[in-house]
């Protein structure tokens, strides 16, 4: 069984893997009125936000996707049909080079080299094929 604590991460990892791959749609959405996308950015930036802080990012961030028109959000990640990478149906994956979210399948991927869009060097994502 999943404890809560788990579950809690699962979510916030689901979360930041749609804001990085999302990210200029979720920009040019909010229209210039970004500040709770910056703001998260810079928290997963510095590394130092804690479960809590990330939670009350991603839920502020959420509320304004909404307001601005997205019913689903940053969370409605289970409607978009998004799964963590590695389960399905999959043969490609990349993997979050800080191992902050749940990465990307191969079909999620329209660029040749998905770039991690929470570290200002943007990293490429880590390719892997499944056995």
């Amino acid at each position: 069984m999943t404890s809560q604590t788990e579950a809690a991460g699962l979510k916030i990892a689901m979360a930041l893997s749609y804001v990085c791959g999302h990210r200029d749609e979720l920009s040019a959405l909010l229209d210039g009125d970004d500040i709770a996308l910056r703001a998260l950015e810079v928290a997963v930036g510095r590394r130092s936000a804690n479960d809590v802080a990330l939670t009350d990012l991603l839920d502020t961030l959420h509320t304004a996707v909404r307001g601005a028109g997205d019913p689903s959000g940053v969370y409605g990640a289970v409607s978009r049909g998004i799964m963590p990478a590695g389960v399905g149906d999959l043969n490609i994956v990349y993997r979050c080079p800080l191992q902050l979210c749940i990465g990307r399948s191969g079909h999620e991927v329209a660029e040749s080299v998905p770039r991690c869009r929470f570290d200002p060097a943007e990293p490429a994502l880590i390719r892997e094929r499944l056995p």
